[in-house]
Order: C-alpha cells, then sequence, then structure tokens
C-alpha cells in the first residue's frame, strides 16, 4: 500500500479494508489491551454527550469556554460538567479557572485528545458513505 498524503487518505484508506480485515485487526487490539491496565476510555465515551463534548473540544487545538460548550453541545451545565471533569480526570482536557466576575473556565485539549481528532474525521468520511443507509 502507498503511503497516505494526509489523515484524510490515510482513514479512506481503512475505509476500503475488507470488513474481515478490519474485524480480524480489531480483535488483536482488543486482546493486546485486556492485558493493559488503563482508564476504559469506551466507558468514558458511552456517556451522556460524551462524544459531542470531546468532538467539540478534540478537533481543536483552541481554548473553549464552558459557556460556548453548553451552547453548542446543549447538553444540561450538570451533564456537561460531569463530562469535562471526567475528561480532565482522564488526561484529554486540561482546565483554566480565571479569577474574575462572572468566574470564566476554559478547556484546552491535550495532546492526547487531539490524537482522537482523526476519529472524528472517518466517522465523518464513514457517515458520507454509509449514512444514507442508516
Amino acid at each position: 500500500m502507498a503511503q497516505p498524503n494526509s489523515v484524510s487518505d490515510a482513514l479512506e484508506a481503512l475505509l476500503e479494508a475488507p470488513s474481515e480485515d478490519a474485524l480480524e485487526a480489531a480483535d488483536q487490539v482488543d486482546s493486546d489491551l485486556e492485558t493493559e491496565e488503563s482508564p476504559d476510555l469506551l466507558e468514558l465515551l458511552e456517556r451522556r454527550h460524551a462524544l459531542s463534548v470531546l468532538r467539540a473540544v478534540a478537533t481543536t487545538p483552541d481554548s473553549r469556554r464552558f459557556s460556548e460548550l453548553e451552547e453548542e453541545i446543549g447538553a444540561a451545565p450538570s451533564t456537561l460538567s460531569a463530562r469535562l471533569s471526567e475528561f480532565t480526570g482522564a488526561g484529554l482536557l486540561e482546565r483554566e479557572s480565571y479569577d474574575e466576575m462572572p468566574p470564566r473556565v476554559e478547556y484546552r485539549p491535550t495532546e492526547a485528545a487531539m490524537a482522537l481528532a482523526p476519529l472524528f474525521t472517518y466517522l465523518r468520511l464513514w457517515e458520507s458513505r454509509y449514512g444514507d443507509d442508516l
């Protein structure tokens, strides 16, 4: 296989891979990870609004204010606060609060969170290819 020229090319190549090969590779990764102790990201992602929060913060290196995220995602403040706290605890976000009135809190993705950004690109590519069949 030729070297991809961009992340999009690499993701497109993944979409082109035969399903059986992709499933086999996923099974191998799962079995390799079973022996490692780490926070379960998949458990975090199953929670309400988690994917929306992660997409909003991981796809830009800029800081995002709580109020911006609340407006964009449409989650209840308590739910948004819980997800942001969980992702901060998992090392995916950095939180910075400012001593101002009204209070201002900003969240910035860590390198680990930004490494997840191509997953959202992949999901968009997948949606453009298979979304009509849903």
